[in-house]
């Protein structure tokens, strides 16, 4: 015991403890220190293990030194022995040296040890492995085009859309929507592009074409390894451009899987052929109406109307020009006329072809938006669901419906899709912002409209949706500042009229009711502000004009939106349900 004492006694006089605790306080901070920036260079939790065994083994280390020597105003020194009587020179010798270098070398031998360790680790591969991503997922990125003249840009995005399309119809595969691809930047590579996506493959390419004369160069690449698993350059005329996707659909369905089922068989057997001079005009056309403006729709109408003119039996074309047409029907604008074209086109397309998804589509959104015919709608949504499993639109507008419904936790999963097939889109993720507003669900509302914006920040739908999320939780201040980024739009920017009137501010909703006019695609909004004043008269006139007008939204203004809901029990709101058939909701429910 005695001896046990003196060493304690010993230690204490050397410093030990104090260096000790010294050396634990600076090594929780190099922890802490260290978790902050493996969390920014995305690095996985387990890494900071190989921290904490440094720390730990240096402990030692530092006792030794603390034993050994101080470190005064002189510089290092050695500690000498309690019981020397007489002055010392505490001066370093060689053995002091020896054992410092010895100290140095093994701190040094760690350090390098774990920094090997840690740099072999990839932080994306293991991000992307350790979600679980799907081995069947794929990610299709934007064809370059490399024929030196930007007037064949359609064709390489008209490729990169149909392998979209065609893959995505493989029940068995997991393919991410175009829209999300556009927000894609490609120098992040396919680690990177894997882990944002929680995919495991990604498929990259390019398209040149010299007169008749084609090249289509495809490349699949592991997103856990970022090695290339298949590669081919296919050459020919450009009539041969349809066998080619064919092709390389099954070959790239083989090497996902493993192997085809029946059912993708019979789907790559049942494709018809499409005229070479139709199907570049529907890839023009589609080019066009991806631009999602007003001259793109119309060019893209156009150029799909003369195929179909010099092609009336192609289904392929009535089918995008019907999708054509259910976009101009669903904007903020509607166009007059633009539903029963895009059924009748629609229907056509079925006639020829009853296995065209985006057909079954369009007839869903006519018979949704338009005829209010709520089983057909259910059946077509369904049915494109079933052909294209992995057709983002057609669980968006399911969604939609389940919500109109009132079934509200098949209108979430729907939604919920709709993240999984387009992680990277604004418009879907702030549309499912608004169903998880509608849902109360406040904190995930924010926290998914914040990330729409985060991927584009002039993306109207996202600020609308926070904006109504702070209003209806009291924040109102917030709720303005959200609404404040649309002022620069011309149909959104009024919303703002809503948030006023929740706020109590009714000469600030007042005036931006002025400001709307007789324009006839503002009726939203005046139904919706005049709802938010409990302007219950002037309200019932402007959903009279509503109804007669047919926005492509008017049955929810019955029965879903907020601002609504109080009027549940008013006779004139229960005549509209009953002509609806739909259930009333109050605040309550």
């Amino acid at each position: 015991m005695d001896t046990i004492l003196r060493f304690l006694v010993e230690a204490r006089r050397r410093s030990v403890f104090r260096s000790g605790g010294i050396y634990i306080v600076g090594a929780w901070v190099f922890i802490q220190v260290a978790q902050l920036a493996l969390q920014s260079l995305e690095y996985p939790d387990s890494v900071l293990r190989y921290f904490w065994l440094v720390s730990i083994a240096g402990f030692p280390l530092a006792l030794v030194f603390a034993w050994r020597y101080d470190i005064t105003a002189e510089g290092l020194r050695r500690t000498p022995p309690a019981d020397v009587s007489e002055a010392v020179d505490p001066g370093l010798r060689a053995p002091d040296f020896i054992l410092l270098t010895a100290l140095l070398a093994i701190a040094v031998a760690m350090s390098v040890g774990v920094i090997n360790e840690i740099r072999q680790i990839d932080p994306v591969s293991v991000a992307a492995t350790s979600t679980g991503a799907n081995p069947n997922s794929l990610v299709i990125l934007p064809l370059r085009n490399v024929s030196g003249d930007p007037t064949q840009e359609y064709l390489s995005a008209g490729i990169h859309d149909s392998l979209i399309s065609s893959l995505s119809r493989i029940r068995s595969l997991q393919v991410i929507a175009r829209s999300s691809t556009r927000n894609l930047d490609r120098e992040l590579g396919a680690k990177r592009i894997g882990s944002l996506l929680n995919v495991a493959n990604v498929l990259e390419g390019s398209v040149s074409r010299i007169e008749d004369r084609v090249r289509v160069s495809l490349n699949l690449i592991d997103a856990a390894t970022d090695t290339s698993i298949w590669s081919k350059n296919y050459d020919g005329d450009f009539h041969d451009v349809q066998s080619v996707q064919e092709e390389s659909m099954r070959a790239i369905t083989t090497v996902i899987k493993g192997r085809l089922s029946s059912e993708d068989e019979q789907l790559l057997a049942s494709k018809a052929d499409v005229r070479p001079d139709t199907y570049e005009a529907y890839l023009r056309g589609i080019f066009q109406l991806h631009k999602e403006s007003p001259e793109g729709y119309k060019r893209g109408i156009a150029i799909l109307t003369d195929a179909i003119d010099n092609d009336p039996s192609s289904a392929l074309a009535h089918a995008a020009l019907a999708y054509g047409y259910g976009k101009l029907g669903h904007s903020p604008f509607p166009v007059d006329g633009a539903y029963e074209q895009s059924k009748n086109l629609a229907l056509k397309a079925l006639s020829i072809d009853d296995s065209l998804p985006e057909a079954h589509l369009a007839v869903g959104m006519y018979k949704l938006y338009y005829e209010w015919d709520w089983i057909g709608a259910e059946y077509a949504l369904r049915r494109a669901i079933a052909l294209n499993p992995n057709l983002a639109d057609a669980h968006y507008h399911y969604a939609w419906m389940m919500e109109l419904m009132g079934r509200g936790d098949e209108a979430l999963r729907a939604g919920e899709i709709t993240r999984e097939l387009d992680p990277l889109d604004p418009f879907m993720l702030g549309w499912l912002a608004d169903q998880y507003r509608s849902a109360g669900l406040y904190e995930k509302a924010i926290e998914t409209a914040r990330e729409a914006i985060d991927i584009n920040p002039q993306h109207p739908v996202a600020w609308l949706v926070l904006g109504f999320t702070y209003s209806e939780m009291g924040r109102h201040a917030e709720a303005i500042e959200a609404h404040q980024a649309l002022q620069d739009n011309r149909f959104w920017k009024h919303a703002i009229g809503i948030v006023y009137a929740n706020a109590g501010m009714a000469d600030e909703a007042a005036a931006v009711l002025e400001g709307l006019g007789t324009i006839k695609g503002f009726l939203t909004w005046r139904v919706l502000i005049l709802a938010a004043m409990k302007n219950d008269d002037e309200f019932f006139a402007a959903l009279a004009e509503a109804r007669s007008a047919r926005p492509p939204w008017f049955p929810w203004f019955i029965c879903w939106f907020q601002q609504t809901r109080y009027l549940a029990g008013d006779p004139r709101m229960q005549a509209y349900a009953a002509e609806l058939n739909l259930q009333l909701k109050t605040d309550s429910t």
